[in-house]
């Protein structure tokens, strides 16, 4: 009875571990232009949004983000995660890094500088987004 109990509780660290990381990562500022990535299951979701509206000669609303939103498969190893499109196309890494009890998911150019100089850009992308402090 310990030991299948034993089980049940490891499988469920073991999941909850494996899932800590999704959920939507949106600037961490108030930002009227940018990203927001959804990791869920294996899958990624990544749109990007403003708030100004472009419109044609003909006044038609233009598609400011042709391409987007982006879906496919990522995957994490360590810190790293890696996107594919599903179109099969390798995107650029980006990474992990928590902050206290804020988890940031960084380009690589930011996570460089966190590395580096412990630094996190104040728009860098956050699970859950901004939160007014």
């Amino acid at each position: 009875m310990i030991a299948r109990h034993s089980i049940i509780v490891l499988i469920a660290c073991l999941l909850t571990a494996c899932a800590a990381h999704e959920g939507i990562y949106s600037p961490a500022c108030m930002a009227f232009a940018g990203d927001r990535i959804e990791l869920r299951n294996s899958r990624f979701s990544w749109e990007k949004f403003t708030d100004s509206v472009v419109v044609d000669d003909n006044g038609e609303t233009v598609n400011q983000f042709p391409g987007y939103p982006m879906l496919g498969h990522y995957r994490v190893e360590g810190q790293t995660v890696f996107m594919e499109t599903a179109a099969g196309k390798a995107l650029a890494n980006m990474y992990l890094h928590p902050v206290d009890d804020r988890l940031y998911l960084l380009t690589e150019t930011q996570h460089e500088t966190a590395q580096q100089r412990g630094e996190i850009d104040a728009c860098a992308l956050v699970l859950g987004g901004y939160t007014e402090t």
